[in-house]
């Protein structure tokens, strides 16, 4: 389907008779709008549908005269689209008599974080346009520029599942759209159908042109199909032609959320009617499935499945004998690894293996870059993966495996970036609390970023906590497995957490002094660095006729490389941490980078960015950088700080009568810059990190900031902003801002950050609700950005809470504690939910 005319089937049911259907929303607003209750919703097995979006119009009269009775209608995209003609589309099905669904384009791709919040946004718009509850509403999972399919079979399944689930929490009957290659090839179909039976909708055509009626002799051989859709083109319409394999059934409940399991969701439907999806047409055929993939105008499904592989054509000539080296061994892949009928990256895919499968082989041959491992199979045949790509491994060879050809064992195919916040709880590691694999080594870890800790050493291992950076972790063994060293973290009852300490040697924070001797690479990369540039400037760095000289010092404001050259294609020496001073003698402009030099040992330099089209990465010091210096250069507003405001206040900042004394101590929550004057085009002195302590004298409100004023040498001032509409950009110590602490934007005397005091009652709505985290999110001493944070839960938390509050754009739940205390966290943004509401 094209994401601008999707087609989705997701049951709906549309109605004759008009009736009232309250909503309650997490935020205690009941809604109440006009649903239709469908004329009819069943249709028998063998039904002719379609599938609209705002393409076709609103008008289905054509459709239902040519014998369509099922439509199933686009109701929204990603989380910001919903079809304006789905309510219209929704009508008119109903006066048609013809049952209705729903579908929903997805963008989340393997993102189960993201599918949750698409989960919500289709649910919400299924509401809006009219879609009763316990109708079919399918996810439609293509790939396109918005959805990336490419991702592992196992985050694929799972980000669909948690889509179908969310689906399924809001009171709707959840389906999978997608082409048969895709299905076989990208999803574990299986693991869907357990949970869902008879759910899938698959497209696989027999031609490209009209096609009026199914020919079943194409039908995908594939099991727990409720619909077939086998034309883009049916009966010259323009419109996708569909066919459902089991009956299907809308089933509605008007007094509750939960929803009573459809036919085609249940086995109970199949032992009623005598046939299962895959039975019900006749002659399914199963040499024909990527020839009729579903294509269309503005979708492109990929012709193979994903091999990051070379053009060269290897011998497809593999099950003979004399070219292999007998070896039985077995291989743990490191990532998703296609398993084919051939060891050639052209032959026929039998299945994708997941990451942490084990293979056990009994020969491996090398051909080209790659040394193919040979799986024996039932009936005297074989499977072929690639074990190793120019002798780097693509996963872990068993002790006693693979003995005679053995580089280092390294380098798993798919790794992720970093471990991600939203990887499934599956397929931990087993092999991660055994001491022989690990080397002992008593150490302390400081974390550069925020990192999961796990049950296990492995990304699919279940997340315990996510550790905020700076934090200081005991650990007393370490372990390279693949590109990840993990550090084995001691806890309660003999227990262990892991977690990863460097990815390819790169570190991802600091090792203290005496850590980690044995095996130390340079320990850099910490998680938060500054984005690297594209542009490739001249590697001629070291010639001094080509630079500018200059002695200063540079205090990077995040993580920034230093390289062997003054170029991003240098070799890097390091990474160099947040607050690292760097002396330099000259530096040069390259492109849209200016590029310092620092002198090293034996006549080498260092070169790294510290201006980028002129704004600074960090702040030079006082008497650095005076003959070429840029305006000095506003470092962004930490993540969690809102935008500055497009209102510019006046910079008439320094007369006392526009100010209020007031002498108090501030401690800054994130980032924040201290300026020449008390507005946000006023000239940036220098960033304050997070916890700085300022001293200041007065304070003044201007639109939406409340300004504070800090007294520095020769009878100068610095300004920064203390507050956001009333909201404190960090702590105000106890006994400041005690002269106006009746006044409600004026910096208040409290421990908590907080404009509004959030555990009065009075300023909540009180609902006694459970909430499930979609993803991580930060539970908070307060309803702010700002407030210390208690600890960050991790995806799946369920969270009681008893009341919530709408502060700007947020909508913050609280959770009862310990002793009368409370704590906060965000359950919507701009109302998107982070996660599911029970």
């Amino acid at each position: 389907m094209r994401s601008t005319n999707k087609k989705f089937i997701s049951a709906l049911a549309c109605a004759s008779a008009m009736t009232a259907l309250a909503i309650v929303d997490p935020m205690g607003v009941t809604k109440t709008h006009q649903v239709a209750q469908a004329a009819t919703d069943t249709v028998p097995a063998k039904s002719t549908g379609v599938d609209i979006s705002s393409w076709q119009g609103t008008n289905l009269d054509q459709q239902a005269k040519s014998g369509a009775q099922f439509a199933v209608v686009k109701v929204s995209e990603g989380t910001n689209y919903q079809n304006p003609n789905a309510q219209g589309q929704i009508q008119s099905a109903e006066q048609n008599n013809m049952m209705t669904m729903g579908y929903h384009y997805t963008h989340f791709g393997s993102n189960s974080n993201q599918a949750v919040q698409e989960g919500n946004y289709a649910v919400n718009s299924a509401q809006q346009a009219g879609l009763p509850q316990g109708s079919y509403l399918a996810t439609d999972w293509e790939q396109d520029v918005n959805n990336n399919t490419n991702g592992s079979v196992a985050a694929n399944t799972n980000a669909i599942t948690s889509f179908m689930d969310t689906v399924h929490d809001g009171g709707y009957n959840p389906m999978l759209y997608s082409s048969e290659w895709l299905l076989k090839n990208k999803v574990d179909t299986n693991k869907i159908s357990e949970k869902y039976p008879n759910a899938l909708w698959v497209a696989k055509y027999k031609t490209n042109g009209r096609e009026d009626n199914p020919d079943y002799n194409y039908f995908p051989s594939m099991d727990n199909v409720a619909i077939w859709q086998y034309t883009q083109n049916w009966r010259g319409q323009n419109v996708d032609g569909n066919v459902n394999v089991v009956p299907l059934s809308n089933k509605t409940t008007a007094d509750n959320n939960d929803t009573s399991t459809n036919a085609a969701n249940t086995n109970n439907s199949n032992a009623n009617n005598g046939q299962s999806s895959s039975q019900a047409p006749a002659n399914p055929i199963t040499n024909n499935s990527n020839a009729t993939a579903k294509p269309n105008n503005n979708s492109t499904q990929p012709a193979q499945p994903i091999e990051t592989k070379p053009a060269e054509k290897p011998s497809t000539t593999t099950n003979i004998n004399s070219d292999w080296t007998k070896q039985n061994g077995v291989f743990v892949t490191g990532g998703a690894i296609n398993l084919r009928t051939g060891a050639s990256t052209d032959s026929k895919v039998i299945t994708q293996l997941p990451a942490n499968s084990e293979v056990k082989y009994d020969a491996y041959r090398t051909i080209g870059q790659y040394t193919w491992l040979r799986q024996p199979r039932a009936n005297n045949e074989y499977g072929y993966l690639v074990g190793r790509d120019n002798g780097q491994a693509w996963g872990t060879f068993k002790e006693g495996s693979a003995t005679t050809a053995k580089p280092a064992e390294t380098k798993p195919a798919n790794k992720p970036a970093q471990p991600t916040e939203t990887k499934p709880v599956e397929k931990p590691s087993t092999t991660t609390n055994a001491n022989s694999d690990w080397t002992k080594q008593n150490g302390v870890f400081i974390t550069g970023g925020a990192i999961n800790l796990r049950t296990g050493a492995s990304t699919d291992s279940k997340v315990i906590t996510q550790l905020p950076a700076n934090s200081e972790v005991k650990y007393d063994a370490y372990r390279t497995i693949g590109q990840y060293t993990w550090l084995r973290q001691p806890r309660a009852n003999n227990e262990y957490g892991y977690l990863v300490g460097r990815d390819n040697g790169q570190a991802w924070g600091t090792f203290k002094e005496g850590s980690a001797t044995t095996a130390k690479p340079a320990e850099t990369k910490p998680a938060n660095k500054p984005a690297q540039p594209t542009n490739k400037p001249s590697t001629n760095t070291n010639v001094n006729s080509d630079w500018t000289k200059q002695n200063g010092v540079f205090v990077t404001g995040g993580a920034i490389n230093l390289r062997t050259g003054a170029s991003t294609n240098s070799k890097v020496i390091a990474m160099l941490p947040t607050n690292t001073e760097i002396k330099y003698d000259a530096y040069r402009t390259i492109g849209q980078y200016t590029w310092l030099r620092q002198p090293r040992a034996n006549n080498q330099y260092g070169y790294l960015v510290g201006r980028d089209n002129g704004q600074a990465w960090g702040t030079f010091k006082e008497g650095s950088a005076t003959t070429a210096k840029p305006a000095e250069t506003k470092p962004a507003q930490p993540a969690t700080k809102p935008s500055q405001p497009t209102e510019k206040p006046s910079t008439t900042t320094n007369v006392n009568s526009d100010w209020t004394k007031q002498n108090g101590v501030f401690v800054t929550g994130g980032a924040i810059n201290l300026r020449n004057g008390a507005s946000t085009d006023s000239k940036v002195i220098t960033q304050l990190p997070a916890n700085s302590e300022v001293k200041y004298d007065a304070y003044r409100t201007e639109g939406q900031y409340t300004w504070l004023r800090q007294p520095r040498a020769n009878g100068q001032y610095g300004y920064l902003v203390g507050r956001d509409n009333g909201q404190a950009w960090g702590t105000f110590k106890e006994g400041s801002a005690k002269a106006t602490n009746a006044v409600a934007n004026k910096p208040v005397q409290q421990t908590t950050p907080k404009q509004v005091n959030t555990n009065n009652n009075a300023s909540w709505t009180k609902q006694n609700g459970t909430f499930i985290t979609g993803g991580a999110i930060n539970l908070r001493t307060g309803a702010s950005t700002t407030s210390p944070i208690i600890e960050t839960l991790p995806i799946n938390t369920v969270i009681k809470y008893d009341a919530y509050y709408r502060s700007g754009n947020y909508v913050w739940l609280r959770q009862p504690r310990a002793n009368g205390q409370y704590g906060y966290l965000v359950g919507r943004l701009n109302n998107q939910a982070w996660g599911t509401y029970r």
